[in-house]
């Protein structure tokens, strides 16, 4: 009962948060949000900081992000985007550098050692890929040119940070940097971008349609089919140091280039917003705390402001070399301003080295927080003009 509870409440955010977002003309996933962080400091006021949510729920909200990335995979238009891989590419390394910078700097004005200066700069390196899959996904213009500029500079924002976070962790639990490990973690990465990329062959592609083609399936083991690939690729995915929502997007672009999985996105798109996707953004809302918001301190406001100013000046200004115009250049700063996922898991080891204390730690899952908020608005007003 306390299962199913759970769900009906979630469930009934998302519902409610939808339906406010389309009166505010906004996406859905700004509802969600919002109606998740309301319900949250409820739950956090009545119960005294107890959740009443399921555990399963998070499960759930689990599945939910792979869904919405394999669906994004399954949308993009893999031939734009191989055309702009090296704009993504610069949009990305501005979006690291710039940021990083900062987050260092700052850190280091506010008096905190050069190892906790590195966490904190490493925290804002990387971009929500989710947020950006989800508006993209319901605009429709993950097809477009500047949506696979985003989806592009997005994933790599995040390999890139995967390693700088490998880097670092590896540098405070030895006190120096283990080459060996670093390069069997590189040549991991690259071997299963290589093989995804040998995937996407239109030779390769075309074999693959003329086997699968003598297998006759219908809608539901399609989907079941997919879905089975999608988590085998997020689970090597993980297993080399990369994250499970890399996996589950790199599986949706291969897919997407087989005849055989045409359908697919519909299927997946229908379960994954009708049941799980809204479940993944209810609970990241819940995971504001007003009470810390209004608590935070100087450096946790300026810490938000870098983590602002140096994503979206970093990429605007890589958008706008790369020959985009100043409105897809701005739009592109904007999307990846929303954090979350490697800072989470950077706060988690942080606290268990003893690195970070927990007022840094809030810090940082404040400003993770707010960066998802307020960026799904932001982004809205830039496309629609």
């Amino acid at each position: 009962m306390d299962f199913i509870i759970s769900i009906i409440i979630v469930l009934v955010a998302a519902l409610v948060g939808r339906y406010l977002s389309k009166k505010l003309k906004q996406p859905v996933i700004f509802g969600e949000l919002v109606l998740g962080a309301i319900i949250g400091n409820i739950i956090l006021l009545v119960n005294e900081g107890a959740s009443v949510l399921h555990p399963a729920i998070n499960y759930i909200a689990d599945i939910g992000i792979l869904f919405l990335l394999l669906s994004a995979g399954l949308s993009l238009n893999l031939p734009e985007f191989k055309k702009i891989e090296k704009s993504s590419s610069l949009v990305a390394m501005f979006g690291v550098i710039l940021p990083f910078i900062l987050g260092y700097l700052t850190a280091l004005w506010f008096g905190f050692s050069h190892i906790v200066s590195l966490f904190v700069g490493t925290a804002l390196v990387a971009t929500s890929i989710g947020v950006n899959a989800e508006i993209l996904l319901e605009f429709g213009i993950m097809r477009t040119r500047l949506g696979s500029l985003i989806m592009g500079a997005a994933v790599i924002d995040d390999i890139i940070g995967i390693m700088i976070l490998t880097t670092l962790i590896s540098v405070i639990k030895t006190g120096y940097l283990h080459i060996w490990e670093m390069t069997i973690l590189v040549v991991l990465v690259t071997f299963f971008l290589a093989i995804a990329v040998l995937l996407t062959k239109e030779k390769v592609s075309n074999t693959l349609d003329k086997h699968l083609a003598k297998i006759k399936l219908g809608k539901e083991n399609l989907l079941i089919a997919g879905v089975v690939l999608a988590l085998l690729f997020s689970l090597i995915a993980e297993k080399i140091g990369l994250s499970v929502i890399i996996g589950a997007f790199i599986a949706g672009i291969v897919l997407g280039q087989l005849s055989f999985f045409r359908g697919l996105k519909d299927y997946v798109s229908l379960i994954g917003s009708g049941f799980f996707i809204p479940v993944f953004f209810i609970t990241v809302g819940m995971t504001f705390n007003f009470n810390a918001f209004l608590c935070m301190g100087w450096f946790a406001g300026c810490l938000l402001i870098v983590a602002i100013a140096g994503k979206f000046v970093g990429c605007s200004l890589a958008a706008k070399l790369t020959k985009f115009d100043t409105r897809e250049s701005m739009a592109a700063g904007i999307a990846m301003i929303s954090r979350g996922g490697i800072e989470l898991i950077l706060i988690k080891l942080g606290l268990d080295y003893e690195i970070i204390n927990t007022e840094i730690a809030s810090a940082i899952v404040i400003m993770v927080i707010i960066t998802t908020l307020i960026t799904p608005p932001a982004l809205v007003r830039v496309l629609k003009k």
